[in-house]
């Protein structure tokens, strides 16, 4: 289980990579980013939870999606 302030980290990395490239195509297939708003809302949430002081045992994860090989 990942804390607040990893998924906070990992929140402002999302943002920077949604900042570069929306969306793009490789070999047919669509890859479409994480929606700015929504990746700014989840930020402030992982940072209210922070000040609260309990960013330490979040029972947040992170989901990952891996498309499949062909």
């Amino acid at each position: 289980m990942a804390t607040a302030a990893e998924l906070l980290a990992e929140c402002e990395t999302a943002i920077s990579a949604c900042l570069t490239a929306q969306a793009y195509d490789i070999a047919g297939r669509r890859k479409q980013m994480a929606q700015l708003r929504e990746l700014r809302e989840f930020r402030q949430q992982l940072k209210d939870e922070i000040e609260a002081g309990s960013g330490n045992g979040s029972m947040c994860s992170l989901g990952i999606q891996v498309e499949p090989s062909e």
